[in-house]
């Protein structure tokens, strides 16, 4: 999260998801060495310690002027009531039909309807989300990083062959780093830092650009080449 305050500082609060602690450098490999597909990208061992409930809280506990329930309130009734869906919500859903099929205890049970894809005008209603919206707006973080809602992450990933564990729910901690600056044309640009390399590859892309005469390359044909083959000789 980029933050620029009204009196002009600028700070960056990274609260990624992280590697939980059993990790290793060989978990999506096979006893050949080659990767397994999709292993990285599906399933319980994909998934990191999460932390948005953290970065949240600090957002708002250091930098936010509202209570944490009065910000989390709308949420709560949107997931215990639901919501109607529009197009975009369904075409988001339908791109993931069948990993939902694959976790009908789960996943399945809430964005399936009766085993099949939602539909526009239906509504999505997550009793069980609002239950745990409710339980981090009286407690803040520990009452996503402790307690039963940590217990049941947990024990998810457990069933599901993961590796994440109470420690790692222990361990998390949003870091708060000095954002990547820099200057294009006139305009200041304030981006994320390491270990995200959208800020670095932004400015290197855009200190690249400086050097061409981009009306002149015509938009958005030659302004769109351009862009991407400094994406190319920046990554």
């Amino acid at each position: 999260m980029t933050i620029q305050l009204a009196d002009g500082r600028k700070t960056f609060l990274d609260f990624r998801e992280k590697a939980p602690l059993a990790a290793t450098a060989d978990m999506y490999l096979d006893k050949d060495g080659k990767v397994i597909p999709d292993l990285s990208a599906k399933g319980h061992l994909a998934v990191g310690v999460p932390g948005t409930v953290s970065g949240m809280e600090m957002a708002l506990s250091k930098y936010g002027t509202r209570k944490r329930e009065e910000v989390i309130a709308p949420a709560i009734k949107l997931a215990e009531e639901g919501f109607v869906l529009g197009q975009g919500d369904v075409d988001m859903l339908s791109s993931a039909t069948d990993v939902f099929k694959a976790d009908m205890a789960d996943s399945g049970s809430i964005f399936l309807n009766k085993g099949e894809p939602m539909q526009v005008g239906q509504k999505l209603v997550q009793k069980d989300l609002a239950k745990t919206l409710k339980e981090v707006s009286e407690k803040g973080s520990d009452g996503f990083y402790k307690g039963w809602v940590a217990k049941a992450l947990v024990d998810s990933s457990q069933a599901g062959k993961g590796i994440i564990t109470q420690a790692d729910l222990d361990h998390y901690k949003t870091r708060e780093l000095a954002p990547i600056e820099c200057d294009y044309r006139g305009y200041h640009v304030v981006s994320a830092p390491p270990p995200s390399s959208g800020g670095v590859v932004i400015c290197q892309i855009l200190n690249i650009l400086e050097g061409y005469r981009m009306k002149e390359l015509g938009v958005p044909f030659g302004a769109g080449h351009a862009l991407s083959d400094r994406g190319h000789d920046a990554g």
